[in-house]
This record gives structure tokens, C-alpha cells and sequence, in this order.
């Protein structure tokens, strides 16, 4: 699974300087303030989502312990499918308090967690990217508070070809 990428990636803020060095094009990809699901809907003719895994996790890895509080967290890990093809690999972090207001969340299936969040208009408080030394993908990750309580999407993008566009 892509996900796997996740813990060996060196997170950055947006304002950092090595951001001068990405291609623009990527840029607007990774810094997208709006909703990546509908950005990719617009993008292809056919947006599907496919879940990895959804279970309980007691402990996140430690390059997200620095955005979250410490306890169990809903662990979403879906592939989002653009004309058939896999284009980002996505692992949301629920917590526990958020789970109890919103249990719709355990039955998301195949629809994009995205259209959920935006339709609530969430604070992003936090944009962060990456790039994996390893394979050369690029990595984005925001937190978002909806009433206060957190929810941690990181997202991998598996094809550059998709975001130098």
C-alpha cells in the first residue's frame, strides 16, 4: 500500500523555502484550498473511491503525534481512482470525539470523505507538503477542526503526471 510512505516523510510548511522549487503546476495541487476530491472530479470523466482499510488505531506514526493529541483515532486509508487509474492514496485520522458527533463517518464506503468535510465548511488550520525521497511522489497533509475537534487527511499523490498538468 502507498500509505506505507507516509511515516518516512519529512513534512514541510507551506511558507518553507525549498516551495520556491516546485513546479507551479504542482503547486497548485498540493496547496489546493478548496476540496482535492471535487478538483479531481473536474479532471476526469469517471472519480471513484476504493477503501484500503478503516479500523481503530492506538497510536499514529510520529510524524503526526506533532499535529495531534495523543489517543485512539479512526484510521481511513482509501485510493481515489480517476478514469480507472489510481491518483491519490489518501489516510484520514478521525478522532474519537468527532466519530461521536458525526457517526455517519463509520459508513462513508465508496464516497469520498472530501464532500463530507467541505460541505461543513471545516477550518483548515493547518497545509503542509512533502516529497518522497524515494520514489519522487509528492505528499499533502491538512488538518482540519470541525467544532473544535480534529481530522487529519494525509494525501499521496501517485502520479506526477496528474499534477504537472
Amino acid at each position: 500500500m502507498p500509505n506505507s510512505i507516509f511515516p518516512r516523510l519529512q513534512w514541510h510548511e507551506e511558507q518553507v523555502l525549498q516551495t520556491t522549487q516546485i513546479p507551479l503546476t504542482v503547486q497548485s495541487w498540493l496547496f489546493e484550498k478548496g476540496s482535492l476530491t471535487a478538483r479531481l472530479k473536474q479532471v476526469c470523466q469517471q472519480f471513484d473511491v476504493k477503501v484500503q482499510s478503516e479500523k481503530w488505531i492506538e497510536k499514529t506514526f510520529e510524524n503526526e503525534t506533532a499535529l495531534l493529541p495523543v489517543e485512539s483515532y479512526w484510521c481511513r486509508e482509501v485510493v481515489l481512482y480517476g478514469d480507472g487509474k489510481p491518483w491519490v492514496a489518501a489516510r484520514t485520522l478521525i478522532s474519537k470525539d468527532l466519530l461521536t458527533h458525526y457517526q455517519s463517518l463509520f459508513t462513508l464506503g465508496d464516497k469520498p470523505i472530501g464532500e463530507w468535510l467541505f460541505s461543513l465548511s471545516a477550518q483548515r488550520v493547518v497545509i503542509q507538503w512533502a516529497k518522497d525521497p524515494e520514489s519522487g511522489l509528492y505528499a499533502r497533509r491538512s488538518l482540519f477542526l470541525v467544532q473544535e475537534m480534529p481530522l487529519l487527511i494525509s494525501e499521496l499523490f501517485l502520479e506526477n503526471s496528474l499534477i504537472s498538468e
